[in-house]
């Protein structure tokens, strides 16, 4: 008979703990360390989103927004545009100004205050996630560059990824308490976020289809590859079989003018024609409808608008795309609630016979009709913002099919032309310490994986054992009481890990698909970085917790089990660890100085500081063990990695936010607008005590906003109709059209002209593009990721590097588009303006 080691009990595992005293009373504060950390982290947040929040300018696209809701605010109304996104910033914002009166800072207000909220909601999955994971990934959301920058600008992506948390936090915490209140929570983030942001579709696959496949996975298994060849189908008839069209410069199908059919390449297999969606002009006619569009009653163009619809809809891939996904589904519910076994039981009542946690989870669904509730908030929601409260009940229709069929053809025309590579170089330069713990939480999640697959072999084996003894009718002896032990501890270690897996596995696959999604989808703008870094932010909090408080450095270890001195030697490890890097950065801060004049390679100094921290750890390994070692090396990175992350926030967020030296300053109204603006306000109030001075402007979108105080301010188009009046004292022009149009200039020749730059960007093509001769092209004429992926050793290569994730040193100037101030000369002499026009 084999025998079996079973653990020894300790001397003090012997002996019973005496019990403690329980008070008669227990009290319970409501306020623990816990609490007044994540209050603290509120109010830096908050202090962090408010500081200077008004003393940049507005960016283009934040002046549309600001403006959008500055018309609602002054009762002009609005129409839902998906070609500037979902309706509740606008709304918001009106409300703000009402609250707060209108000007940048307050335009920017909601954001911000969303920003604040993003950084505490970690706490409401800290049970699930784990309370130091949620604490730490509530810093880091505190002091992520990407994060901090986008939570103090007027775009729609902070709202979106507040809803986006929400509705994580909901399905989580549903799935632990099934509590009706995180389910109507859930259902109306993501109503919410679907009136706020079309990247609401793409996040509806990231969550949903995990939640679908694990239903399948514990119903009905075979759904699962049915599922995969549904969606495998559908997007091969939506983006791969149909033809393509030829298009001119704005993305517009070229027509016959015959027929007005598209000129088009036929598509493989059926040779189809393109979607209607493949043509620029009807993805910009189908975004939206008015109730009265052309002095038309509701019901008029309710049926133009359902004719236009009917020319996407009524394509044969969309068609069948349809066909496929009504009849996979109505196939999958026949399957699961219909289709019964020779005991007349159907896969569904199986499961829920079972007992099995996660189907009772979602069987509650039906539970007091909740999901009619759901239900109701969600189209509640969206019918109150999309209708813009019930003045254009067309939005009930266009605002889902606007928004999906208007950036279906937005990913053909991808604008912005950004790399496949763009997201992966922005993450690497603002967050590479958030990179450092995703890599770490895959290995650590992959060495999860192994063990459960090798637990359910080993548990598998056993039960084959089971059966061939059985089968054999073996006589029970004490073999089979240890196998049954054995059986029993493996299959509880089984469960235990299988658990332990669920909820990582789940963020890494939110983490994969963000990141796989917004790589491929056609439009990449650095806003929608956001996106892929709060799922990263939660995956790499989950990883830090494994190292650092449940592996050789957790908390317990230190006030428990380790001497004294383990305290001090990671004390002393953390001081070398410092050193070493300080030196490394002054050795290499110098030789960039030095330039070529260098008696040893530059790639030497991280070498040979790289060196000296291997000897630190491996030193500290034979001295205690790999696990301490790794794990105080996990630490000092995270200490050293959070201080460049910082310092890469206050940057961006502070000093540079309005020079696009930055990589995520996509383009940006440069500071001499807001000044001109500013000092334009105070020569009318010099005049008049209000701004009642005459002025002009021309058809750039800046002036909408800047200049809508401005009672006396006329709007013209890009040519002037003849001198301006002689009371009007400034005219405000883009340089291109004064270039285009000389008589623009004849027209102002009573005025002094200054030249100032209206938007600046980043140079893309010098930083980070790769043309299509980048392998091939001489070095020194690729962009500087062509020269990494080139030459990473080359001096010139570390050189530039060093430069730009230090100092932001690009090497190349910044582009522009300029604008012109035109005035009076006397206003001139006050402003203190030159005369360069030219």
């Amino acid at each position: 008979m084999a025998t079996v080691d079973f653990p020894r009990l300790t001397e003090s595992e012997h002996t019973p703990t005496p019990p403690r005293p329980v008070p008669l009373v227990e009290r319970r504060s409501w306020l623990t360390v816990e609490h007044l950390a994540y209050i603290g982290l509120a109010l830096l947040s908050l202090l962090a989103h408010m500081w200077a929040l008004g003393d940049r300018a507005l960016h283009h696209d934040e002046t549309l927004h600001a403006a959008y809701s500055w018309n609602i605010y002054t009762g002009q109304g609005y129409i839902h545009d998906p070609l500037l996104h979902g309706p509740f910033l606008y709304y918001l914002g009106a409300l703000n100004y009402f609250l707060f009166t209108d000007n940048d800072f307050t335009a920017r207000l909601g954001v911000a205050l969303f920003g604040t909220v993003l950084t505490v909601l970690p706490f409401l999955v800290r049970r699930e996630l784990g309370r130091p994971a949620a604490l730490m990934a509530a810093v880091y959301l505190l002091i992520s560059p990407v994060v901090l920058y986008v939570g103090r600008f007027i775009r729609h992506d902070m709202y979106a990824i507040v809803f986006e948390m929400l509705v994580f936090v909901a399905v989580v915490r549903y799935a632990s308490t099934r509590r009706p209140l995180w389910l109507y929570v859930g259902a109306a983030a993501f109503g919410l976020m679907v009136v706020t942001l079309e990247t609401s579709y793409l996040f509806s696959i990231m969550v949903f289809a995990p939640l679908l496949l694990l239903f399948l996975w514990r119903v009905y298994w075979p759904g699962i590859p049915m599922l995969g060849v549904m969606a495998v189908l559908v997007a091969a008839l939506i983006f791969v079989l149909p033809g393509k069209a030829e298009v001119d410069g704005a993305h517009n199908a070229i027509r016959d003018p015959q027929t007005n059919l598209m000129r088009y390449t036929p598509g493989p297999i059926f040779g189809w024609y393109p979607l209607e969606t493949y043509d620029n002009a009807y993805a910009l006619r189908i975004r939206n409808r008015a109730d009265n569009d052309g002095g038309r009653s509701l019901f008029a163009n309710l049926g133009q608008y359902f004719s236009d619809l009917g020319r996407f809809f009524g394509h044969p891939a969309v068609l069948l795309a349809i066909a496929v996904v009504f009849g996979g589904l109505g196939l999958l519910c026949w399957l699961i609630w219909g289709r019964r076994d020779g005991a007349g039981v159907t896969p569904w009542g199986r499961a829920i016979a079972r007992g099995d946690p996660v189907v009772a989870a979602y069987a509650s669904l039906v539970e007091g009709r909740r999901w009619l509730v759901a239900l109701a908030l969600f189209f509640g929601i969206y019918a109150l913002f999309f209708t813009a409260f019930f003045t254009n009940m067309l939005g009930l229709i266009t605002g889902v099919t606007g928004s999906l069929l208007y950036w279906l053809a937005q990913h053909n025309v991808e604008r912005g032309g950004q790399p496949d590579h763009y997201y992966t170089t922005i993450l690497t330069v603002y967050e590479p310490l958030l990179l450092f713990w995703v890599l770490v939480g895959m290995g650590l999640l992959a060495t999860m994986c192994w063990r459960v697959w090798r637990l359910w072999r080993a548990q598998n084996a056993e039960t084959q054992r089971n059966a061939e003894a059985q089968r054999r009718g073996d006589a029970a002896d004490g073999d089979d009481a240890v196998r049954s032990t054995q059986y029993a501890v493996q299959r509880s270690a089984f469960v235990a890990q299988r658990s332990a897996l669920i909820f990582p596995l789940v963020l890494f696959w939110w983490v994969f698909a963000a990141w796989e999604i917004y790589s491929w989808a056609g439009e990449r703008m650095p806003w929608l970085t956001i996106h892929i870094v709060l799922p990263l932010v939660l995956f790499g909090a989950w990883a830090a917790q494994q190292v650092l408080t449940t592996g050789a450095l957790r908390v317990e270890h230190w006030l428990a089990e380790s001497p004294p001195l383990v305290h001090s030697s990671l004390v002393i490890f953390t001081s070398i660890f410092t050193v070493v890097v300080g030196l490394g950065f002054i050795l290499m801060t110098a030789y960039v100085n030095y330039g070529q004049q260098l008696v040893v390679p530059l790639w030497s100094v991280p070498l040979f500081a790289l060196a000296l921290l291997g000897l630190l750890v491996l030193g500290t390994a034979l001295r205690w063990s790999w696990g301490y070692a790794l794990a105080a090396t996990a630490l000092c990175i995270t200490l050293i990695g959070g201080l460049y992350t910082f310092r890469n926030a206050y940057r961006l967020a502070y000093l540079s936010g309005d020079t696009p030296r930055e990589m995520l300053i996509y383009t940006q109204t440069s500071p001499d607008v807001m000044n001109v603006v500013r000092r334009l306000e105070e020569a009318s109030r010099r005049r008049g005590g209000n701004l009642d001075m005459p002025v002009i402007y021309d058809n750039e979108t800046v002036w909408s906003w800047y200049m809508r105080d401005f009672r006396r301010a006329s709007r013209t188009g890009p040519q002037l109709s003849g001198p301006p009046a002689q009371d009007v004292q400034a005219v405000l022009l883009l340089q291109e059209n004064l270039d285009q149009f000389p008589q623009n200039r004849e027209y102002l020749r009573d005025f002094r002209l200054q030249r100032f730059p209206l938007r600046w960007w980043f140079p893309e093509d010098q930083m980070y593009r790769l043309g299509n001769d980048w392998t091939t092209a001489p070095v020194d004429q690729v962009s500087l990721v062509g020269r990494v992926l080139r030459e990473p050793f080359a001096h010139e290569t570390l050189l530039r590097v060093w430069d730009y994730m230090i100092w932001r040193d690009t090497r190349a100037p910044l582009g522009s588009t300029d604008f012109v101030l035109a005035v009076r000369p006397a206003l001139a002499d006050e402003m203190g303006l030159g005369i360069g026009g030219e």
